[in-house]
């Protein structure tokens, strides 16, 4: 097995996710790549469907652009985590949150496994804050206001939460 250039595949991973560019995913990952993160409804397995995933946020977010906030970490063949952040403005629709035309910008790590061959991603999965993004969009409230208490409220913890 090959030493993994981290750097190359940071660079390569994070263009590939802002190209918009459907053949330039598959070109990326394995034909049976198995897909994670906290935003998809379920675990994507195949080129096809990352790609699609990637056309939700492409369209929803038409500026959006994916940044590295760090040095890729590696195992030196087969591991690779990379920090990273997406920014955007949430300007289209995306499942069923409408437009709010706010900005997002969200911390991550994306952890992907190779293929032994090829350096293709064979796994992946974007461990970022769901919370985070759903406050910025103004889907949930800002912790600590009236908003966060009522809904806990709802929820059933109680107005006196946090006092």
């Amino acid at each position: 097995m090959t030493q993994i250039d981290g750097e190359a595949l940071q660079v390569r991973v994070v263009r590939t996710l802002g190209s918009r560019d459907r053949q330039a995913v598959a070109a990326l990952v394995t034909h049976d790549v198995h897909y994670e993160d906290a935003f998809a409804p379920a675990a994507l397995i195949g080129p096809d469907q990352v790609a699609d995933h990637l056309a939700l946020v492409w369209s929803a977010f038409p500026d959006v652009s994916f940044e590295t906030t760090g040095p890729a970490l590696h195992d030196g063949d087969r591991i690779v985590a990379l920090p990273m952040r997406v920014v955007g403005n949430h300007t289209e629709p995306l499942g069923g949150v409408p437009a709010t035309d706010r900005f997002l910008h969200v911390h991550g790590m994306l952890v992907l496994e190779l293929d032994a061959t090829a350096h293709r991603v064979h796994r992946a999965r974007l461990f970022a804050d769901r919370y985070a993004a759903a406050v910025q969009l103004g889907v949930l409230p800002q912790a600590g206001t009236v908003s966060d208490r009522a809904v806990r409220a709802i929820q059933g913890f109680g107005l006196l939460w946090g006092r």
